[in-house]
């Protein structure tokens, strides 16, 4: 095993490769450059002495100083006179943001070696293939997509104030009265939040907030422990060390005294786990359950959620008139209203047998007050009347087989045409009441019926449930795991893994996209996939809905005709077309996405599994949830605790329209110190490539202080303008923030633009100039459609010193930070019929690229241009320089829902 010299640390072959290409030792770097016969050149120096941040740390001064940066300027100031704009928000971690950037190059740098890759020769063209067209200029289509398709028009309602319709009986979501209430009074004060977990909390240690910890340390260091912390051996091992416990003032030494802190002090808000043993088949298994009514009335119950409870169901429209029906939430769809009329009028394998047996213990104490109601006390302390009931069921292909009875590939499914029906839960009820009768004939009743003999299915007396109508979409096995996961490796076999892998790679850099993502090029789903992940739906959109989906199955055959795929026989495809039906009975599919599932069983189940010795497990995962259940919500106690020693915490909950998550609700962000100090206008030209920068600044200064002003007026100002100073600060990144419903800006980047010249990373790589292209407000783009909107690529970010903003503009109000961008030509009215993009191109006057000043605020967002590549892929053509050397380009609407929402 080799020893690297820098470090003296002992590595495999590849290890020891890889170690040297990505240590940060000194040492190590050197010994990488030398294996690589880089010779060290002084550090680059631009036109005008400007020296860029991150280039100062390998900077000898005192060999070659730099020379004075604002020499020329007729304010003859220097750095330390200037005056940098600086944000409200707060500045990201790192400062200025200077050390997020050098892990963005150093990944860029290795990404630019990959450029130099192999690549597949070009195949030899046939005749047919060099006349094939590519667009719709050269190429007649039959426009099979719908007239509104690509029109806001069937969006805009939805950002409308619903008009709601209430259900006209009173007694539904009535307040009832404690006194009159049948229920136990010890379970009410249960179910009324923080205050009672307050009262049974010991009373000697109620004037520590901390309680039952003895200080802020000692509950934040038992907290770390416990969610984010190490294991439970390592954090004992962590506490033994001379001098910790001692110093951070610990009421506890070990896990152990932890644990028993947390077991016997904090009082339990959810259920505890029960272990119950079923017989099957003469075999007795051990499952682990929690009692369900508890656990409805705990997430009922829970004070984090009170501001969002539903208590009767609605019906909601875009206006007044009650002609356009919306679905959102559960309570939108039909499901809870039709359900609510019956209430208010009210006085097998051995695999599938094991799991309805187990599921029977889970939902039993569903059946009486699912018929009959109960008292449940919301986490407000409001007492209602609910019915506990089954509404919808979420899980994947198989497990929604294992649930129904159903048999795989019963039906043909991939016809859009061939009439589908639901099972009847009568037929199917009567089959199974014959379990106790001949076998032969309680088999053949269940043929008959269309299911496979099961004893007693779980769902068999729930009030109330057909499970057959109560299956509902999955978003993540359905269309992410599986029709998309099918076209792309369809598409693979038609054009060949090598050249969409070309393709792939010469696409130009974006925040949202990475050059392996084979999915945009499978348009045919996309829009059924984006419509079908919508947070709220009208009539208009659910038509779309079917739209893309007869879309798909009009053009699908093509895949039968080159030999790749037999046929569409497939149960996910067929799933497809109950997708707007479950949206009109459950509300949208986010209502009920597997993704969520899906996550829960890593942070319960896998984490659980990690945290045992792997011996007797079940009981030790489900004791390691129960405490971890403890602290979260000992974690929220405390919390509202604070609240209530502040001035807010009387918070009013104010509406939250239904589409709010249809869009990000963003904010730009820059960094409070600009990533290079001073970069002069020649500079500007020669690595940024914004070679009019001093005539568009011009023309900008000119429309600010004089709007009014023709096109030719404004032409003849700007010739006479002059600039005194000849350099600005330069920022090389803009984040965009999401705003949460409370106004406030979250940390979360949803959305990202580069514009920063070529530069070399730590090991001497040569890292390309990127400069991204984004969507621009012309100053009349609403929230929906192209209208007011362009597309434009950012050469520069920069802001003016406050003395160079007086001077120029005097007392009238400027944004901080400013745009040189390069334009392309406008939308058209519609986008391409075979792909729905919009086709663009660079804009040109006098054979010159059209370029403007413009502020950072009119960026709308990142937008990503997928070049018209033709029938193969230029070789040449690199994600670094396909901007330049591509002519034309389609913008790409499948980015992200913020993206296609915009532009569809």
């Amino acid at each position: 095993m080799p020893t690297c010299d820098g470090c003296q640390h002992l590595f495999t072959k590849n290890g020891y490769s890889c170690h040297l290409a990505q240590s940060k030792n000194p040492a190590c770097i050197n010994i990488y450059e030398q294996m690589q016969n880089y010779s060290r050149p002084p550090i680059q120096q631009r036109s005008d002495g400007a020296v860029y941040e991150h280039e100062l740390d390998n900077f000898d001064s005192d060999a070659n100083p730099p020379s004075n940066i604002f020499e020329g300027d007729y304010f003859n100031t220097s750095v330390e006179d200037l005056e940098w704009p600086e944000d409200d928000a707060k500045e990201d971690a790192g400062g200025d943001g200077l050390e997020s950037e050098e892990e963005d190059v150093e990944a860029e740098g290795a990404l630019a070696e990959q450029e130099r890759d192999w690549e597949p020769p070009v195949a030899e063209q046939t005749i047919e293939d060099q006349h094939l067209p590519m667009d719709e200029d050269s190429m007649h289509i039959t426009d099979t997509t719908s007239d509104t398709h690509g029109t806001d028009q069937n969006q805009a309602p939805l950002f409308q104030r619903p008009h709601i319709v209430k259900f006209p009986l009173r007694n539904a979501g009535a307040i009832q009265d404690l006194e009159d209430s049948d229920s136990d009074p010890d379970e009410q004060c249960h179910q009324s939040g923080y205050r009672h977990y307050h009262q049974q909390m010991s009373s000697a240690e109620d004037d520590v907030i901390w309680a039952p910890f003895t200080s802020q340390i000692d509950y934040e260091v038992a907290h770390w422990a416990k969610t984010r912390g190490p294991g439970s051996t390592s954090f004992s091992d962590l506490l033994e060390i001379e001098g910790v416990c001692e110093k951070l003032g610990l009421s506890y030494k070990n896990s152990c005294e932890l644990n028993k802190i947390i077991d016997t002090k904090i009082p339990a808000h959810w259920p505890r786990f029960q272990c119950k043993e079923i017989l099957v088949a003469g075999e007795a298994f051990d499952v682990y359950c929690r009692d369900i009514i508890d656990c409805v009335k705990a997430l009922y119950g829970d004070p984090e959620f009170a501001p969002y409870l539903v208590f009767v169901p609605e019906w909601h429209y875009t206006d007044q008139d009650e002609t356009q029906r919306l679905y959102h939430n559960l309570h939108t769809g039909k499901w809870w209203w039709n359900t609510q009329i019956l209430l208010a009028y009210l006085p097998t394998t051995n695999l599938a047998n094991l799991f309805h047996a187990c599921m029977c213990h889970v939902v039993e104490p569903l059946v009486e007050p699912g018929i009959n109601g109960m008292g449940i006390m919301s986490g407000d302390g409001v007492l209602r009347r609910g019915h506990p009931l089954v509404a919808c069921y979420i899980g994947d292909y198989p497990e929604q087989l294992l649930v129904t009875g159903i048999k795989t590939g019963e039906y043909k499914l991939g016809s859009k045409d061939l009439p589908y029906h639901t099972h009847n839960l009568g037929d199917i009820l009567d089959a199974l009441a014959l379990v106790n009768e001949d076998p032969y004939e309680f088999t053949k009743a269940c043929r008959s019926a269309g299911i496979k003999p099961l004893y007693h299915p779980f769902w068999e007396d729930l009030p109330h449930c057909n499970i057959f109508r109560a299956i509902t979409p999955n978003i993540l096995h359905q269309l992410y795991q599986g029709l998309i996961k099918h076209l792309i490796s369809w598409i693979k076999s038609a054009f060949s893994k090598a050249e969409i892998d070309v393709r792939c790679k010469h696409l130009p850099p974006n925040h949202n996209v990475s050059g392996t993502e084979h999915e945009q090029i499978c348009q045919g789903l996309l829009d059924f996939l984006y419509l079908s992940c919508y947070p709220c739906h009208l009539q208009q959109t659910l038509d779309l809905l079917d739209d893309a989906l007869n879309h798909f199955h009009d053009n699908k055959s093509i895949f039968v005709d080159l030999g790749i795929c037999l046929s569409f026989n497939l149960p996910k495809l067929h799933s497809f077309r109950h997708y707007v039906t479950m949206i009109q009975q459950f509300g949208t599919t986010n209502n009920y996405n597997t993704k969520y599932t899906e996550q829960l069983h890593i942070n319960l189940t896998k984490d659980a599994y990690c945290a045992t010795n792997h011996k007797d497990e079940y009981m030790q995962m489900t004791l390691w949830l129960e405490r971890q259940e403890k602290i979260l919500w000992h974690h929220q106690f405390i919390q509202w605790r604070h609240s209530l020693a502040s001035s807010n915490h009387h918070q009013s909950f104010s509406y939250s329209p239904p589409h709010v998550d249809l869009l990000y609700s963003q904010q730009y962000k820059v960094a409070k110190h600009p990533s290079a100090k001073c970069v002069t206008f020649s500079a500007l030209a020669a690595e940024y490539g914004a070679v009019h920068f001093r005539a568009a600044l011009a023309h900008f200064v000119v429309q600010v202080t004089d709007p009014d002003l023709t096109a030719r007026q404004l032409e003849d100002m700007a010739v006479d303008v002059i600039l005194p100073f000849q350099s600005v600060a330069v920022f090389h990144k803009i984040h965009y923030n999401i705003i949460n419903d409370v106004r406030t800006l979250n940390n979360l980047t949803v959305d990202l633009i580069h514009a920063r010249p070529a530069r070399h990373d730590r090991h001497r790589r040569n890292v390309p100039a990127r400069f991204d292209t984004a969507l621009v407000n012309l100053g009349n783009g609403g929230p929906l459609g192209m209208e007011g909107y362009c597309v434009a690529q950012v050469r520069v970010m920069f802001s003016l010193s406050a003395k160079a903003k007086i001077a120029m503009f005097c007392n009238l109000n400027v944004p901080d930070h400013l745009t040189y961008v390069e334009w392309f030509t406008p939308f058209a009215n519609r986008p391409q019929a075979n792909h729905g993009m919009y086709k663009v191109s660079r804009a040109f006057c006098d054979g010159e690229r059209e370029a403007s000043i413009v502020p950072v605020r009119n960026i709308r967002r990142s937008i990503h241009l997928m070049p018209k590549f033709g029938p193969v892929a230029p070789r040449e053509w690199t994600t670094s320089n396909v901007l330049d050397r591509c002519s034309t380009f389609f913008v790409n609407t499948f980015t992200d829902r913020d993206a296609y929402a915009t532009l569809f």
